[in-house]
């Protein structure tokens, strides 16, 4: 097939159908679309593709019957069709003529085509190559384009680092002949670092960049070499690509081996510093401000690694908060009101479910890349200069407040009152990503600040209004610890602005007062702040466009989950939910974050919403069903389109909020007449690939278990199918190679879930296998966990003890260690019932515990003291007067404070 030529009339019939595919007409596309799909059934089809893509003008002879853009556009369009076949299918003898003749097209001297070359080798090494690793052909065009780089191939170069970016791991691994090409790339991509091309020596070192994290044992002895170079680079080369990838490398070096750059440290600060203060193009010194922040968070450098460098940090980052000249140019273009006008769907960016968390923590927002900071959104929408810088100053100011206060106030203090208003707003910025760290070190000047900052939110300029509810949001922490008589006089103008006429100040308002919420103590929150609250809500629905109606349905769930929702919040918020749940189709994006707002809304209102809730209901089943039905059809028919999985997410634990405010009263909706589909419907979401459909199921498994008839669940032996899953799960997100946020969120869930149903069931058929299962999580040092796995899974031992203690009496957890770590987790729980419940099975578990194994003083003291707070013994008292009349004498040698000795006088 190598030797394969074309037949001139069928390369202008390809070359024409191409350019009918590219056409402005509807109908000429359509037909040569289908003309391609008859096409691609013929055995040479590739052949001509690429023979189209890389022959020269000449040898195609198209111009009797293309114009010479026709040409260009009919190749490009044949490699982009090349490059998606390929990826389509795997392997095969039909790549023999496209392997032996693609180079060519490097050679060509248009831009596009021989970069749509390197793209067409690129999908040859993502999926022909890398599933026939023994092609010797894939050897010898790596070979083929390194010598082509060393003679100045830019397209080669390019090619190189996007195989190298896409087949990291593979290139590790022997090829053809047993060579391992990861061994001949390392020192040819380092020998290209110092190629007389711009583009070679930046695709070079990005190459290297992305076989760093990977430590394979070419890269790493050739380290130093690597760092040699960039040095070079560092100091010799001012083009723009080369320095970005320059501040990457050393940004990787920084989190990936610290030990390699720490003595070169001081040049390297200095270096990024002067890139950010002297170069112009924003994606050079974003990566070289990427590296401060980097090194701000840095765990592996010491605290103050900061400290030499502040005099120059502070003001520079200081300077770069401001907005740039094109910048203000958009801004003060749009400072007019836009409230009224109609949010464009491209302006709004997608939203995701916030998942039902039971028993886990969920992550901080970053402030700076998901909150509104400040602008219009074609100004802030994206991560920038500013905000990095903004951030780097939020880390610095955590680890040496003082240190950045007294450097940054004194520059700050007069530029409050400057006369132009993107110096005042950049400063009002920088105070909210000081605020966090430098709280403690504010309480002189926020009496006066804070004022200050309420009368900024009537500026004439709608992005300095913008800036100051997010920085007022910051310090509300301040506000709402020590210094609540300041709460009333901040929230009464941000309400105010929430009715600002303008969007981004509308947005910007809304999130603070979520802010607000979110930190608040819900007794504080419904004293001082609910009914007007719900006031400024029902109108913010009659004002709010799309976008920001996405974020006030997240600051009413908020108030849903802090505070009970009443009469008020039927009569003012319900009806503004119920009219855009009606209007909604059942596809639309927009129910996601409704959806989400009424689960909170549901279990706020609890028996309140039943009228509602067989209509809610019945339309969130349908959405559920609708999914997971689509889902279960695209596994064997490719061409179903399927629902976002957010409409799984937020449907699941919309259920959920009803389950929750509606109690035992919802198992009617759920199951009527003793219907079962739920349970089918949420095995299958249980088996679904994405951890967030999982978490929010388990949630709601959980929830069932707690609330419902147990029995329930033992008709008919869904329980069996349950407990695989949970043990499926857990065993999972145990894996190193697992253990991301969201898989660790579903697994809190599904234990979560577990030690609900053990408590209410007796689980003896599978009490073995589970609680191996548990006790492997709880006893492994070598993995870390995240702290609110271990909580949890204590809790859940607890509650696996009720009927099954003996299982916990005997081999890994009877031991004075063990109990000590349990106590120890079993003390910080929150939840009254929880800690009841955890410290309820340990005492039965210690009890049931031989006597060889004893509790020392220590384990002892902290029993106690987690017993002292928040823990109803009633269900458990004579257990504990068993216990501890066995260790009666131990008791008496602890030195118990107050608290411990008012609870141990009742069982004297």
């Amino acid at each position: 097939m190598s030797l394969w030529k074309p037949q001139h009339l069928s390369v202008v019939e390809l070359a024409s159908v191409l350019k009918n595919a590219l056409s402005i007409s509807q109908s000429d596309r359509a037909d040569a679309m289908e003309s391609l799909e008859t096409l691609k059934l013929q055995p040479e089809f590739l052949n001509y593709l690429c023979y189209i893509l890389v022959s020269t003008d000449e040898e195609l002879d198209l111009g009797k019957v293309l114009s010479n853009s026709d040409i260009q556009s009919c190749r490009a369009a044949a490699g982009m069709m090349l490059k998606n076949t390929i990826l389509e299918n795997h392997g095969g003898s039909q790549y023999d003529y496209v392997k032996s003749n693609i180079m060519k097209g490097l050679f060509i001297d248009k831009p596009l085509l021989s970069n749509i070359t390197g793209i067409v080798i690129t999908s040859l090494f993502s999926s022909v190559y890398r599933q026939n690793r023994n092609d010797p052909t894939s050897i010898q065009i790596l070979s083929e384009l390194l010598e082509l780089i060393s003679k100045g191939n830019e397209a080669g170069a390019k090619a190189l680092s996007k195989i190298v970016e896409d087949n990291a791991t593979f290139l590790q691994l022997e090829w053809a002949n047993s060579v391992r090409p990861m061994e001949i790339l390392v020192n040819k991509l380092l020998e290209f670092m110092l190629s007389e091309s711009n583009v070679i020596r930046a695709e070079a070192v990005k190459s290297l960049n992305t076989l760093i994290p990977l430590e394979s044992q070419s890269m790493l002895t050739r380290l130093d070499d690597f760092l040699q170079n960039i040095f070079v680079l560092a100091q010799n080369d001012g083009h723009g690509s080369v320095r970005i990838q320059v501040c990457h490398a050393l940004t990787i070096l920084l989190e990936q081996r610290p030990d390699k750059i720490i003595v070169q440290l001081p040049g390297i600060v200095h270096f990024m510093l002067h890139i950010i203060q002297t170069v112009s193009e924003e994606k050079v010194s974003l990566q070289a401000c990427e590296f401060l922040l980097s090194l701000a968070n840095s765990r592996e450098m010491p605290r103050d690694v900061m400290q030499p460098y502040l005099k120059d940090l502070v003001p520079t980052l200081l300077t770069k908060m401001v907005h740039d000249e094109d910048e203000i140019l958009i801004l003060e273009a749009s400072n007019d009101d836009d409230a009224n006008l109609e949010d464009k769907d491209e302006e709004i960016r997608p939203s995701t479910a916030r998942t039902s968390n039971k028993r886990d923590t969920p992550a901080n927002d970053d402030d700076y890349e998901d909150e509104e900071d400040g602008g219009a959104d074609e100004v802030d929408s994206h991560w920038n200069v500013r905000k990095c810088a903004a951030a780097t100053l939020d880390s610095v100011t955590n680890t040496l407040p003082k240190n950045v206060l007294s450097i940054a106030l004194p520059l700050l203090r007069d530029h409050l009152v400057a006369e132009k208003w993107y110096i005042r707003e950049a400063t009002i910025l920088a105070l909210g990503a000081m605020a966090e760290g430098g709280m403690n070190y504010f309480t002189d000047q926020l009496p006066a600040l804070i004022p200050f900052l309420v009368e900024k939110l009537q500026d004439p300029w709608a992005p300095v209004r913008t800036i100051t509810c997010w920085t007022l949001g910051r310090f509300s922490p301040w506000i709402l610890n020590d210094n609540t008589q300041f709460l009333i006089p901040v929230m009464e103008p941000i309400l105010q602005a929430l009715m600002d006429m303008k969007k981004s100040v509308q947005e910007a308002a809304i999130s603070s007062v979520a802010v607000f919420i979110e930190n608040c103590d819900g007794e504080l929150l419904e004293t001082l702040l609910y009914n007007e609250l719900l006031v400024k809500f029902s109108e913010c629905f009659q004002l709010y466009q799309k976008k920001n109606l996405i974020i006030l349905y997240d600051a009413v769930g908020r108030l849903a989950e802090k505070c009970e929702f009443d009469e008020s919040a039927i009569d003012l918020i319900l009806p503004h939910l119920i009219q855009k749940w009606t209007s909604l189709a059942d596809n639309d994006k927009e129910l996601w974050p409704l959806l989400e707002c009424l689960s909170y809304v549901a279990a706020s209102l609890g028996v309140k919403f039943l009228p509602m809730a067989p209509d809610v209901y019945s339309r969130a089943w349908r959405i559920l069903c609708q999914a997971v039905d689509l889902e279960t059809r695209s596994q064997v028919d490719p061409t179903i389109e399927v629902l976002d999985k957010d409409f799984m997410v937020t449907s699941l634990d919309l259920i959920d909020g009803l389950v929750q405010g509606l109690g035992s009263q919802s198992q009617a909706l759920l199951f009527p007449h003793g219907d079962r589909a739920m349970f089918q419907v949420m095995l299958q979401c249980l088996k679904d690939h994405l951890p967030e459909v999982r978490q929010s199921c388990f949630a709601l498994l959980g929830d069932i278990a707690y609330l419902y008839d147990p029995r329930l669940l033992q008709q008919e032996s869904p329980l069996v199918e349950f407990l695989q899953s949970i043990s499926v799960e857990i065993v999972h997100a145990s894996d190193d190679g697992n253990r991301d946020d969201s898989a660790t969120a579903s697994m809190n869930n599904a234990i979560w879930a577990l030690g609900l149903i053990s408590e209410r069931l007796d689980l003896s058929e599978f009490i073995i296998d589970l609680s191996r299962i548990m006790l492997d999580i709880f006893t492994d040092r070598r993995s870390h966990y995240n702290g609110s796995v271990l909580e949890n899974v204590a809790i859940t031992i607890g509650r696996m003890a009720l009927f099954h203690p003996e299982v916990f009496a005997t081999g890994q957890f009877a031991s004075d260690t063990v109990w000590s770590l349990y106590c120890s987790r079993a003390m910080r729980l929150e939840d009254p019932d929880e800690k009841t419940a955890a410290f309820r099975g340990f005492v039965k578990i210690v009890n049931l515990t031989d006597a060889t194994v004893q509790i020392s003083n220590a384990t002892l003291h902290k029993l106690v003291k987690g017993l002292a707070t928040d823990v109803d013994i009633t269900d458990f008292s004579d257990d504990l007067y068993g216990l501890f009349f066995k260790n009666l004498a131990a008791l008496q040698s602890i030195k118990f404070n107050d608290d411990e000795l008012s609870f141990l006088q009742q069982f004297t």
